[in-house]
């Protein structure tokens, strides 16, 4: 396998700019130059204006012989497509209906791309390398109080975590013992007040922690909260990977999740209030439904969502066999 990055980019958008044209024109000459050394193109695009050299990668790739699969990933695609002009969609079109191989990131976008492809769509979700620390025995959690709910990922505000301390302040208000636990990172400035808030709540905030700490953590938990609203929304990692440790996802229909999350837990509307979240909780909790779903989520991940299984959907997929393109 040959890996050739993107560029990490900063400064200015006109750096920013000319950083990425000099990285294609690299790749570009490296795909010619290792010609010999692959046969699949496997392109990760990143759209909008970045479409465009990314079809010149296409095109060369063709030009050599090369199979091309196209990973879209992130939960903006349609969105953006709708956005940009005809030259664009036109554009996108084509690259739909000619690639070799086309994979997405979610089941919400098949029918999108079915109706402008003939040829089969490869699923390829976000994945765990293994299940869970838990996965190979029975999960014990107190089924008595305190509720124990979980952020997971970077804490920024379109990632909901005022929401969820919204829903914490409203679970405690209706005399439900509960406690939060934050995991990640954010700005400064943002944290110190979301402290400030939480002052008088009971709310860990832990900072970013090593995987294996997450795990120790997310054991003691019941119930993953996550009302996302954030545009390029996909699979989250963090869904997938506070599933794998039987935690109980709540959470936001933004992205991909309702096709994760199935019925492994509770997909409310993007748009749903703190007050909703903790209606949603506290009905799983005080029925004790939150038990069967948390082994529900685990089994989830298990079956589909380990390398093991998507990594083998994706090397077969590295077997299809070009369309005549015309």
């Amino acid at each position: 396998m040959i890996e050739l990055p993107y560029p990490v980019t900063r400064g200015t958008q006109a750096t920013k700019g000319l950083a990425y044209l000099r990285r294609f024109a690299g790749i570009a000459l490296e795909i010619i130059r290792q010609r010999n050394n692959f046969d699949v193109l496997h392109l990760t695009p990143l759209y909008r204006g970045f479409l465009y050299p990314e079809a010149m990668l296409c095109l060369i790739a063709w030009a050599l012989g090369k199979r091309v699969l196209f990973d879209i990933r992130a939960g903006y695609f349609i969105e953006l497509y709708g956005r940009y002009g005809s030259v664009y969609r036109a554009l996108t079109d084509a690259l739909l209906r000619h690639v070799d191989t086309l994979a997405v990131e979610g089941k919400e976008y098949f029918a999108f791309m079915e109706a402008r492809r003939e040829r089969p769509i490869v699923y390829l979700p976000n994945y765990v390398s293994v299940p869970g620390a838990e996965a190979s025995g029975e999960r014990i959690v107190s089924t008595r109080g305190p509720i124990r709910l979980v952020f997971l990922g970077r804490i920024v505000p379109e990632k909901g975590i005022e929401k969820v301390i919204g829903a914490l302040e409203a679970l405690l208000g209706a005399g439900l013992d509960t406690t939060l636990e934050v995991i990640g990172s954010g700005e400064a400035d943002y944290l110190a007040r979301l402290q400030d808030r939480t002052n008088d709540l009971p709310v860990i905030w832990a900072g970013p922690l090593s995987p294996e700490e997450t795990r120790l953590r997310a054991a003691q938990a019941q119930f993953f909260v996550f009302p996302s609203s954030h545009l390029g929304e996909g699979h989250s990692n963090a869904l997938t990977e506070a599933m794998a440790e039987g935690l109980v996802p709540v959470c936001s229909e933004q992205g991909f999740n309702r096709s994760v999350v199935a019925d492994a837990g509770r997909v409310l509307p993007v748009d749903a209030s703190a007050a909703e979240y903790a209606e949603a909780i506290a009905e799983l909790w005080q029925t004790g439904a939150w038990v069967a779903l948390s082994a529900a989520a685990r089994a989830r991940i298990v079956t589909h969502f380990t390398g093991d299984v998507v990594l083998s959907d994706l090397i077969a997929s590295y077997d299809t066999a070009p369309v005549t393109r015309s």
